[in-house]
């Protein structure tokens, strides 16, 4: 079971490296989380929205200054 969830993880991080990775040089530059409400992301942001069942992408949560 702990082998599953190391496993998913891994994958997890792995496929949204450059979301990550965007986020830290975010907190460098000084930005940091701030609720939005609910909003279609831009073709800008890298993100990672919830989907819901109909495949509508929403992010709530954006990093700004």
């Amino acid at each position: 079971m702990m082998l599953a969830i190391v496993l998913i993880g891994g994958l997890f991080i792995s496929n949204n490296a450059e979301f990550f990775n965007s986020v830290e040089v975010n907190k460098k530059d000084g930005m940091e989380w701030e609720y939005v409400g609910p909003q279609t992301p831009s073709e800008d942001d890298i993100t990672i929205p919830v989907i819901d069942s109909e495949g509508k992408e929403t992010v709530y949560f954006k990093m700004k200054k």
